[in-house]
């Protein structure tokens, strides 16, 4: 599915929430989802909902239970969010105060029934901590983790196929016709802090699925730079994370190898384009995947992983792409990796930027599958 299911919903009576909204773009993983906890807000509207954090409040957990007040209030729901256990981590108090997220721990002079629901986020069991002699019936329960026992609630969305709560609640967002605004500094503090609990929960992206990634292109247009930084010891830049996504978008498996461009890159992000390969051969389940894009535009610049037997990373990429008048291979590499820089010369000056790449995408293309066809056919023979 793509953007258009973008508009998947109603809109709220409150707000103008089209005003300075883009489109959706990404892949929506479970429209009928969204859909659901769509009407568990529309049935809960003009109700008080406690929102439920259990344990130390972690960046997951905070940013998913910002995005769930932020999501419930555009149908007039009063959320009030509570922990349990104190945030006992330094940087996660920081992050509270920083996001000015206005979480309140739990007292015992706090009266949890007189809640006309709950919603619990990123935990594994739906149940209050404290004692509540008539707790609230649930009214969304979403989660990353695998659920332990059985429970009702009026929506569940349990996705252990994602790193990150937070990756959740960012496709909500993006699929909804309520969804993040430029220019808001709310919005952009929201963004922020789901940012920063996908970083935190997947170890710095290291464990980060396809959602993680989608959620993480959507959100980079909207957030605080600046609060970021402050918030998080970043490994992976967010442009990266936007160049991966293309790479999920974009790729073409054969057999066992992934082929997949990823467009017009700056050159402070060509990074990205090696880091790109270096997930995809993680993830989708193949032995070699070359990741390339134009960088800077005026060259093209590849990046080539594999854990197979029979492929020379060095002697595999000088044979693709050959070498320039003077002799200089465009490629090479060694052991598991290797990359290649191809100057575009004259046709860098040319204007068409959509006829540029794809006159450079499916020359490479050509040439990887012509090499790859020569070679299955080799093996065939064999």
């Amino acid at each position: 599915m793509t953007g258009e299911h973008a508009a998947l919903t109603t809109p709220p009576a409150n707000g103008d929430y089209a005003a300075n909204r883009p489109p959706a773009r990404g892949y929506c993983e479970a429209p009928d989802r969204l859909e659901g906890f769509i009407r568990a807000l529309e049935s809960a509207r003009g109700k008080r909902l406690l929102i439920v954090i259990k344990g130390h409040p972690d960046p997951d957990s905070i940013a998913s239970a910002i995005a769930q007040r932020h999501l419930a209030k555009a149908y007039e729901i009063e959320s009030t969010i509570v922990f349990f256990d104190p945030i006992s981590h330094p940087e996660n108090r920081a992050l509270a105060k920083s996001l000015d997220a206005d979480l309140r721990q739990y007292r015992e002079d706090m009266d949890l029934g007189a809640f006309d629901y709950m919603s619990f986020v990123d935990t594994q069991t739906p149940h209050l901590p404290v004692r509540v002699a008539r707790p609230p019936p649930i009214l969304t329960f979403v989660d990353h983790h695998k659920i332990v026992g059985g429970f009702d609630a009026a929506f569940i969305d349990i996705r252990e196929d994602a790193g990150a709560t937070s990756s959740i609640y960012a496709e909500y967002l993006e699929h909804s016709q309520f969804g993040l605004r430029l220019g808001s500094s709310e919005d952009a503090r929201l963004a922020t802090a789901l940012m920063h609990g996908i970083r935190a929960d997947t170890d710095s992206l290291l464990l980060a699925r396809p959602i993680d990634f989608r959620a993480g292109a959507y959100l980079r247009q909207f957030i605080d730079s600046d609060l970021l930084r402050v918030i998080s010891k970043q490994s992976i830049t967010v442009r990266t994370m936007e160049i991966i996504q293309r790479g999920l978008n974009n790729k073409v498996i054969r057999g066992t190898f992934l082929l997949a461009g990823v467009g017009f890159v700056r050159e402070e992000d060509r990074d990205g384009i090696a880091q790109t390969s270096d997930f995809l051969l993680r993830h989708e389940g193949v032995e070699t995947a070359l990741v390339f894009g134009i960088v800077n535009g005026d060259v093209v610049d590849g990046s080539l992983r594999t854990n197979s037997a029979t492929i020379d990373p060095d002697g595999w990429l000088k044979a693709v792409f050959g070498a320039d008048s003077a002799g200089r291979h465009y490629g090479g590499g060694r052991r598991n990796k290797g990359g290649f820089r191809i100057p575009l010369g004259l046709f860098a000056r040319c204007r068409d930027r959509d006829a540029l790449w794809a006159i450079g995408k499916k020359t490479i293309e050509d040439l990887v599958f012509e090499k790859i066809g020569v070679e299955q056919d080799d093996k065939d023979a064999g």
